[in-house]
């Protein structure tokens, strides 16, 4: 059973070179979430310079989706720029991240709805992750350490499926910058420290039907990994961690 939200919800994922996929991605979220939302959801895709034909494929699917909404930048600047302006940018009181890669299912997004009311952020935790071997143990010990660290109570801190409300997405997102290769690791940490509201849901996560993962490439594994560890150590010097942050299963 679907539990509407009461308030517009933006959509918002960062998109490069999916053009294998990108139409198969909007054409689920419109027939699975979109057509169900309130008047004024829209599905905000930041677009970085892509080469394959992907921002050509969603200026074609805007013409029949009104409420997609595109922002394209004519170089590209990370991941944490274009998720920090789709976080800032969005335009309605319910904010979704998501990945554009169609390896989030859609109709996942339902799981989260229920608790919206009494809650400041949903957060989708992936079940089955299905990703390289190299990135599970990434982030089974990341993860790890994040809870050891920090005293958090969530399974999958940088999961990129999650809903935030306005006024944390006002008062969370200035501070970010830390851990910016991590930045929805960064943005959950700091909603703790605030202690906000945060309820996780598990979610299902299935195999890229093209291409491979955007994410850290195994040549800079290690780098990546040892600047994570610096990143929260230095989050940590920087707040004393509340043990009574309300993170719920």
């Amino acid at each position: 059973m679907r539990v509407i939200p009461k308030q517009p919800v933006s959509i918002v994922m960062p998109v490069c070179n999916e053009a294998d996929i990108i139409e198969e991605v909007v054409e689920e979220w419109a027939n699975e979430v979109l057509q169900y939302l309130p008047k004024g959801s829209e599905l905000f895709f930041d677009e970085a310079a892509s080469t394959d034909g992907t921002r050509e494929i969603l200026q074609r699917l805007q013409i029949k989706y009104p409420f997609i909404r595109l922002n394209f930048n004519p170089v590209k600047e990370g991941f944490a720029v274009a998720a920090k302006r789709l976080y800032r940018e969005a335009g309605c009181p319910l904010i979704f991240f998501t990945d554009s890669d169609g390896q989030y299912v859609p109709a996942e997004f339902w799981k989260l709805t229920p608790y919206i009311d009494d809650f400041d952020i949903v957060h989708g935790a992936k079940i089955g992750r299905q990703d390289p071997v190299y990135r599970k143990i990434a982030s089974a010990v990341f993860n790890l350490i994040a809870r050891f660290i920090f005293g958090i109570r969530c399974t999958d801190i940088n999961s990129a499926f999650r809903i935030v409300k306005k006024d944390v997405r006002d008062a969370v997102l200035p501070k970010l910058g830390t851990m910016p290769t991590l930045l929805n690791a960064e943005f959950l940490i700091r909603a703790a420290y605030k202690n906000y509201r945060i309820k996780e849901i598990s979610v299902v996560h299935r195999k890229r039907k093209h291409g491979v993962s955007r994410g850290l490439p195994p040549s800079e594994f290690l780098k990546e990994c040892i600047m994570a560890f610096r990143a929260m150590l230095s989050l940590k010097n920087e707040h004393k961690f509340k043990s009574n942050n309300r993170m719920e299963r």
